[in-house]
């Protein structure tokens, strides 16, 4: 997978650097026999680090063999975050802030470029190296640091000083730090949720989430710009619940949308040559937030309608055929199952398609599409195929379906297998057969 872009980089190896200043090297010689631990314990300025690597039980874990790679606030920095007392952090809170302070490399102020790294939190770090090394935006952006002092060598590992406390980013946070702010923008212009909760909220909650962030090159792609309501449900056509690593991408997952029915959109992917959601690229893969992971993408993503979606997943025999078919009472098929209407597709694929003789005859290509749609009261869902027959757009003509399956069949095909199934859109819901419908 290609995990480079304008807005982030992959920090693959840590590349070359300027430290803006540096320890002696004979303070570096004197501590090479020494743990990380020891070097902290031994140094007044790192008493309350020692203190909370203590209460955190690591003391041992940064005595080990390593190698590590250490970014140490000292008192300083502990006061800059406005932290006076470990009083009000738990054990575990302590042990995720101070790990997300330890890479497991040793990496030498040469050896630093700018982009990502994960650190022994298992959380993403952001680099910068413009005016010295920095840490998640900065000193000067809340949550993140500016390395002050580099290079203080230990027998397991390297410490550099930092002038502030790194906290854990959220998806929030991630975003923020990782300069994406066109989706830092859309968050905070977009509207509420149904419930009253603030988009930026909900990212900030619990989770975990799985979010496809586009990046400020996708946002600034965009024809037009939504409305406040458009925001909010794109966004969350964005977001799939649970923390889905770029190894266990799934073929369909349902987003945080849903449509009029309740049903949650789909969103398709494609693991073929790195990783594609709805046709867009996966840039940068696995960025670890508190509350979930962030993939940069290089498209926003648009909640479909049957159309669309047919397009997103390259059903080329069907787009051909409704291109070809003639118009339903003066209205071309298209835009006809682009209404905003509860259909229920059963969408032949391309191999079915290449399997017949397709109609010459637009009129009869017409009718053999008009007989893959129903119209109901909601859309039929495949866990709920009626028992009974039921009416197609083609008039007089029914489906029936097997659940054991499950098959559709009409009046002239037989036992269509379903699957996949449910891929639900903005006005109704799509089922894959494996075989073209004819009357």
């Amino acid at each position: 997978m290609r995990k480079t872009s304008h807005t982030l980089k992959l920090l693959i190896a840590m590349g070359s650097l300027l430290a803006a200043t540096g320890c002696s090297d004979d303070a570096s010689v004197a501590n090479k026999d020494q743990s990380i631990a020891q070097i902290a314990a031994g140094d007044p300025q790192f008493s309350i680090l020692t203190a909370a690597l203590t209460k955190a039980g690591l003391v041992e874990t940064l005595a080990g063999n390593g190698p590590f790679t250490v970014f140490a606030p000292d008192n300083q920095a502990f006061a800059a975050a406005g932290i006076t007392s470990l009083d009000s952090f738990s054990v575990d809170q302590l042990k995720q802030i101070l790990l997300y302070h330890v890479v497991p490399a040793r990496v030498m102020a040469k050896d630093v470029q700018a982009g990502t790294v994960l650190s022994a939190a298992d959380l993403t770090l952001f680099v910068g190296t413009q005016s010295g090394v920095s840490l998640n935006g900065g000193s000067g952006v809340t949550g993140g640091a500016a390395v002050v002092t580099t290079d203080i060598e230990a027998r397991n590992g390297v410490i550099h000083i930092i002038d502030r406390v790194l906290l854990p980013p959220d998806i929030v946070g991630c975003a923020t730090y990782g300069n994406l702010t066109g989706l830092s923008g859309a968050v905070a212009a977009a509207a509420q949720l149904s419930d009253g909760t603030p988009v930026l909220d909900a990212l900030k909650g619990p989770g975990p989430y799985t979010v496809f962030a586009p990046t400020n090159e996708a946002f600034a792609a965009l024809n037009a710009t939504p409305s406040a309501e458009q925001l909010r449900d794109v966004l969350l056509y964005h977001v799939v619940a649970g923390a889905t690593a770029s190894s266990a991408i799934p073929a369909l997952a349902p987003s945080l949308l849903t449509n009029r029915w309740d049903n949650p959109l789909s969103l398709l992917f494609d693991t073929q040559a790195g990783v594609k959601v709805n046709a867009a690229n996966v840039k940068i893969a696995d960025i670890k937030c508190t509350n979930g992971i962030v993939h940069a993408i290089d498209k926003v993503l648009l909640p479909p309608n049957v159309v669309e979606m047919a397009r997103i997943a390259n059903l080329s025999g069907l787009l051909n055929a409704v291109s070809q078919a003639a118009d339903l009472n003066g209205t071309a098929i298209a835009d006809a199952l682009s209404a905003d209407e509860p259909y229920t597709i059963f969408a032949p694929t391309t191999a079915a398609f290449e399997a017949i003789s397709a109609p010459s005859d637009t009129a009869v290509l017409r009718d053999v599409l008009l007989l893959h749609v129903v119209k109901a009261a909601a859309p039929v869902t495949s866990s709920n195929l009626p028992a009974a027959p039921v009416d197609t757009l083609l008039a007089q003509k029914q489906l029936t379906f097997d659940t054991t399956g499950p098959t559709v069949s009409s009046p002239g095909t037989n036992g269509a297998k379903i699957g996949p199934a449910d891929i639900h859109v903005t006005n109704g819901v799509i089922h894959l057969i494996d075989k073209v419908l004819l009357p």
